[in-house]
């Protein structure tokens, strides 16, 4: 057993997708990883997942109690805005996270393989933000080490209170808490006065800034510009994933598997930079598996989520 006690905090309102129960055995399998839901979906079901925490509201409910918390008026047009909250959830929430060494966020359009083999005591021991991207915090998966300064780092965000108070979500929850985290005093010069300072000095400011987080690509999200292991980009990245018993792996990279598979840029053409529209876009229905069929496998791929010997 982990010495490091983490909470993932999960505010979900509407209605959960048709995936959940898939999703929600991932989390089962993980038990030494809290998750707390505030939400209004039927979660009853789950409530026998011993590390599954919940606190059921309504989205107005929990509007107003994260308005008694903070010191700007959030009113979001739609939960997906929500996200932009992420860096104030342990600011927010600290009672929930007091008695946890880590606190972070994820999604629920995704499934996890063992999340503790890709963060392990020795990474928890020497560094305190985890993200599963390499070029920024990533909103789908981000791990904190529960201290004063990082609960406290959303007020470094550039212009946080507008951009909190604006209805619709602006991303605040990546581009935003990442440049707070690693943006120099020379980043910023910069930037706002066009120069190109770059020395010594500036490289050993910026080296400092990184020491404490460990910002690893984990190749979780494909059909996007960031490359895949074999350099490929968007569409040409792996269409086919497999979790079989607990473990991630996909149709390319043999002998890997993976912290999770995020299903984002198959279900919505929102993320897809290459022009392409996402195969599940529209569908009524994609998901054909059931929890009984997760030990022997279920394929993710264009067509949907189905057991393995029906893809």
């Amino acid at each position: 057993m982990s010495r490091w006690k983490i909470v993932l905090i999960m505010p979900y309102f509407g209605r959960f997708p048709e995936w959940s129960d898939l999703f929600f055995e991932t989390v089962r399998r993980n038990s030494s990883i809290d998750f707390l839901f505030y939400t209004d979906c039927e979660i009853e079901k789950y409530k026998h997942i011993p590390n599954v925490k919940y606190k059921k509201m309504s989205f107005s409910e929990y509007i107003s109690f994260v308005n008694s918390k903070i010191d700007v008026k959030f009113n979001p047009s739609s939960p997906y805005k929500l996200c932009d909250l992420r860096p104030l959830y342990a600011h927010v929430h600290y009672e929930d996270i007091k008695d946890y060494d880590f606190y972070g966020w994820t999604d629920m359009d995704l499934l996890f393989g063992d999340i503790r083999k890709f963060y392990n005591d020795e990474i928890l021991e020497n560094y305190d933000v985890l993200s599963t991207h390499k070029v920024r915090i990533s909103g789908h998966l981000a791990i904190f080490r529960n201290t004063y300064q990082n609960r406290n780092m959303y007020k470094k965000i550039y212009d946080w209170k507008n951009q909190l108070t604006y209805p619709d979500f602006v991303g605040i929850d990546e581009h935003g808490i990442t440049n707070a985290y690693t943006m120099t005093i020379f980043d910023k010069l910069n930037e706002k006065f066009d120069l190109n300072i770059n020395n010594i000095i500036t490289k050993w400011c910026k080296k400092r800034k990184y020491k404490r987080l460990y910002m690893v690509e984990q190749y979780t999200t494909p059909f996007t510009t960031i490359p895949w292991l074999d350099g490929t980009l968007n569409s040409n990245q792996p269409d086919e994933w497999y979790y079989i018993d607990g473990k991630i792996t996909n149709n390319r990279d043999k002998g890997r598997d993976f912290m999770y598979i995020h299903f984002m840029n198959y279900k919505s053409s929102q993320w897809r930079h290459d022009g392409t529209k996402a195969p599940w876009e529209g569908k009524e229905k994609v998901c054909f598996a059931s929890v009984e069929d997760m030990k022997n496998g279920i394929v993710i791929n264009n067509k949907g989520i189905y057991p393995l010997e029906e893809k």
